[in-house]
């Protein structure tokens, strides 16, 4: 296989993942608005927007990257974009707006980039309207090889200290030099004086 075909089935290391708005949410708050803000996940790692107060189509154009490392079909918990968009509430718990649940493997594949995506319930059913959330989705790969990054370190300038120079100048500072830091010092002035 050519590095070329081998380039052309990579996936990508990163996802740039844009929360442009929100429209037609249903109203949670007072005077038929919401405080609305979105989260977003992948796997474990989250993000969370601004509140955007008092609106019925919030905008808020935050971008958050997540990392890839294991973007492959097999590994559905990495494939998978969460949007949760909820009602900020001033006591007690917020309140669940909707989500949208992204296949990242199938946006990639389709080279789909700026999309609405439906909210829906928290089981993944269109029971009632929702409101949809529109994002904007970059992919993103890192070409460098470890080989790569060795070569490119090769010409940068390191440290005229090397490690063991630090631990000596540690050692020496500690133990031989300064009178608060020195144990073994007062333990001889100790045992050896009369």
């Amino acid at each position: 296989m050519s590095l070329v075909d081998q380039n052309q089935q990579s996936f990508p290391t990163s996802v740039q993942v844009t929360v442009h708005q929100a429209r037609h949410l249903r109203p949670k708050g007072k005077n038929g608005t919401n405080d609305a803000y979105a989260i977003i996940q992948v796997a474990k790692d989250k993000f969370s927007t601004a509140v955007a107060e008092k609106s019925m189509a919030p905008m808020w154009k935050e971008e958050a990257s997540f990392d890839l490392p294991l973007f492959h079909p097999g590994n559905v918990d990495r494939c998978t974009l969460h949007i949760i968009v909820m009602h900020r509430v001033q006591a007690g718990l917020d309140k669940f707006l909707g989500q949208a649940v992204v296949n990242l493997l199938e946006l990639y594949e389709n080279k789909g980039r700026q999309n609405w995506f439906q909210l829906v319930d928290k089981s993944g059913k269109a029971d009632k309207l929702r409101g949809d959330v529109l994002l904007g989705i970059t992919f993103m790969r890192n070409n460098m090889s470890a080989s790569m990054v060795d070569l490119s370190m090769r010409d940068k300038p390191r440290s005229r200290m090397s490690k063991p120079s630090i631990y000596l100048f540690i050692y020496l500072l500690f133990f031989n030099g300064h009178k608060g830091f020195s144990f073994r010092k007062s333990i001889q002035n100790d045992l050896y004086s009369p």
